[in-house]
């Protein structure tokens, strides 16, 4: 019978050119490797060595048998370290924060397909702004985090900061109003509209105010709020206009319950970063999700 065990064996003898020093290697007698290669012989019904004055060489058959050998016990091995490491994902848990926005409409999506290939993993998802994340998931109290924002606005060596994807903002508002139809605004049109953004000091009304430049003065604010889901149902209830990305309207705007313009001559695109800590190494509850999460964020591969 052929078995892993004499497979190891064998490759043992083949290795060492002895038998001599494959059972010294293995602390066996040598009678006992030399009978287990002879049962391997008997199964095959060939020759595996044969000796010759310098010692024993290999047969064809030999060579051959190792060769397999090498590639079943390897697999075996590698199945070892797999099963392993899901047994080391057992009873472990992922705590992920983000900012407003990409808390409510991607994470969600993104922890549900990382649960669906690890149902044994509890996730735990935080909505806080862009500088508390980033402290606690320095701080440990976050495996990971998730911001809108640019990898240069962090000058704190030990975080980790790296994009997910690009974020699209549009310009939205309700389809009964009359930019229905049209696929872009100006700038100029945009001022004479009552606008409803974030609240002041938030890190999204600041990038939004820098993209617009000197007009962002001019804006006519009607109200300001601290979430974008909170300014979409603004906009679904006639309040107004605003700039939201595309990830928050997505839905309403297949539905046709909102529209979505662009904003000409001006760029309205951000940066999505995971942040992490660079203190210790990628757990391997942080591995698997970043695995699962590459699946959609092909960029997060490259941590990989």
């Amino acid at each position: 019978m052929i078995t892993l065990h004499k497979l190891a064996l064998f490759r043992a003898v083949y290795e060492q050119g002895s038998f001599n020093r494959a059972a010294q290697s293995l602390y066996l007698a040598q009678s006992v490797v030399s009978q287990h290669v002879q049962d391997l012989e008997a199964a095959l019904g060939v020759k595996l060595f044969q000796r010759t004055p310098r010692g024993i060489q290999p047969t064809a058959a030999g060579e051959q048998l190792y060769e397999y050998a090498g590639r079943i016990l390897d697999l075996v091995s590698e199945a070892e370290r797999s099963i392993a490491q899901v047994q080391a994902l057992e009873d472990r848990s992922l705590t992920v924060a983000a900012t407003p926005g990409v808390s409510v409409y991607l994470l969600p999506r993104w922890l549900n397909q990382f649960r669906e290939q690890h149902p044994q993993i509890n996730v735990n998802l935080q909505t806080a702004l862009t500088l508390e994340v980033a402290r606690d998931v320095l701080g440990g109290r976050y495996d990971l985090g998730f911001v809108e924002a640019e990898p240069s606005e962090f000058n704190e060596p030990l975080l980790g900061a790296h994009p997910v994807q690009q974020v699209t903002y549009r310009v939205v508002a309700n389809p009964a109003h009359a930019w229905r139809g049209r696929a872009s605004v100006t700038v100029p049109e945009l001022l004479k509209e009552p606008f409803i953004t974030r609240q002041p000091g938030s890190r999204a009304r600041k990038w939004l105010e820098a993209a617009l430049g000197e007009a962002a003065a001019r804006l006519k604010i009607v109200a300001e709020l601290d979430s974008p889901g909170a300014i979409k149902f603004a906009l679904l209830n006639g309040m107004g206009v605003a700039v939201l990305p595309d990830y928050v309207i997505e839905r309403e705007v297949a539905r046709k319950e909102l529209l979505s313009l662009r904003l000409e001559g001006v760029n309205l695109e951000r940066s999505l970063l995971m942040l992490w800590s660079k203190q210790q190494p990628f757990s391997l509850v942080q591995r698997a999700f970043l695995q699962a999460l590459s699946l959609s964020a092909p960029k997060v591969a490259d941590l990989l």
